[in-house]
């Protein structure tokens, strides 16, 4: 098998990520009222969701779409797609990571999802039917015992809630590229390059295009937000769009977590990596050409000192990341339609790290004509979304 990629292994949006395997997930990005928070999310300076203004037209049939999923029936749906495979990411994760000898990177701590107002804990409290409805683990943390769970907090948050199955990397590089190295001892081969095209021969893919033809028996499309560029020249187009993320890595925090928090009203979360405390969110809506604003990254460091009165944020790096995503949340992960030896597996959003084995475990059983782990017709690249 040959990886082909335009960056080294792990060098894209995997080694920027908060490093959370968020085994929990059930809930869509598109929820039922989002429509109501998207004034106040959106019309702010450095609001943690923005668009900017020459990405507006390319948007637009994405953001039609998000709107309709998040209706009650679509965020159900989406729900139970999202759960069938994040409740299975350490079933197919953890083995690969053990075969890698990288167990040192990871944490089985949970994640906090934290809520700073009785408000923001309220609707917490009703959106947790979701686990509920799923059959997850989790418990709702009050502000006292919060305080306890992670000191370093400012203690009169309202409260959280703790998903207790979901794990942590203290290194998402380290950790892909322990992977990588495991890929690479049973064989793998790497070629650093973009892909630009396909040759195709009716209803196969014969090679790939680089700045070479590269002959292939499969051709499996798994390159994040670039994906769409690719799918679409193989007679599979999907409204693919990228939630850019932004993260500023504080070397000298003064501040350990134990766990991940996450701060969803001000859509960041916060993780105790080796040696710093990354703080990984934001979304911005500009695509893949449009420069970062690392203004974004830096708001991060003034949002955090406002949660954690220790926090040292003299000392700083930022990086901006491509989240590719659907506006059902649901990935792709899909036979293609048109050719019989195509494969896709993308559009994972917010959740690539935690859903990344479960799919590479799908695709390569579908691959072999084996049972998957999980029904892949809720991930049909030729759905209706």
């Amino acid at each position: 098998m040959t990886l082909i990629d335009r960056l080294p292994p792990g060098e894209g949006t995997s080694s920027g990520n908060a490093g959370i395997i968020s085994v929990g997930s059930v809930h869509p990005e598109a929820m039922p009222g989002i429509y109501k928070e998207i004034p106040y999310m959106v019309f702010r300076r450095m609001a943690p969701v923005t668009l900017r203004s020459a990405h507006l037209w390319h948007f637009l049939p994405w953001f039609t779409r998000f709107l309709a999923c998040s209706s009650h029936a679509r965020a159900e749906t989406s729900s139970i797609s999202i759960h069938a495979l994040s409740s299975k990411a350490m079933d197919y994760l953890q083995p690969l990571v053990s075969e890698a000898g990288a167990d040192g990177l990871l944490r089985h701590e949970g994640s906090l999802y934290v809520h700073e107002t009785e408000a923001q804990l309220a609707k917490a409290r009703a959106d947790c039917a979701y686990y509920d409805r799923r059959g997850v683990d989790y418990r709702i943390i009050e502000s006292k015992e919060l305080a306890q769970m992670e000191p370093s907090l400012r203690p009169d948050v309202a409260g959280a809630v703790l998903t207790t199955q979901a794990a942590h990397t203290v290194s998402p590089l380290a950790l892909s590229r322990a992977l990588f190295a495991l890929f690479q001892r049973k064989g793998g081969e790497f070629i650093q390059a973009e892909v630009s095209g396909f040759v195709t021969d009716e209803r196969q893919v014969t090679a790939v295009r680089t700045d070479q033809e590269l002959p292939c028996e499969q051709a499996f499309i798994t390159a994040g937000s670039y994906s769409n560029l690719l799918s679409q020249q193989l007679n599979s187009p999907v409204l693919l769009d990228t939630e850019r993320g932004y993260h500023l890595q504080l070397t000298d925090p003064g501040v350990e977590l134990r766990r991940p928090l996450l701060f969803v009203g001000r859509a960041f979360a916060a993780t105790s990596m080796q040696d710093s405390l990354r703080l990984a969110g934001t979304v911005e809506f500009a695509g893949l050409k449009a420069a970062p604003n690392y203004a974004r990254a830096r708001v991060l460091g003034q949002q955090a000192a406002a949660l954690f009165p220790g926090l040292n944020i003299d000392k700083a790096e930022t990086w901006m990341g491509y989240r590719p995503s659907l506006p059902d949340s649901v990935p792709v992960i899909s036979a293609s339609p048109h050719y019989e030896n195509v494969y896709f597996g993308f559009g994972h959003g917010h959740l690539g790290l935690t859903q990344a084995a479960v799919t590479g475990a799908t695709l390569a059983a579908m691959a072999a004509d084996k049972e998957t782990p999980v029904d892949v017709s809720a991930y049909r690249i030729d759905r209706k979304i």
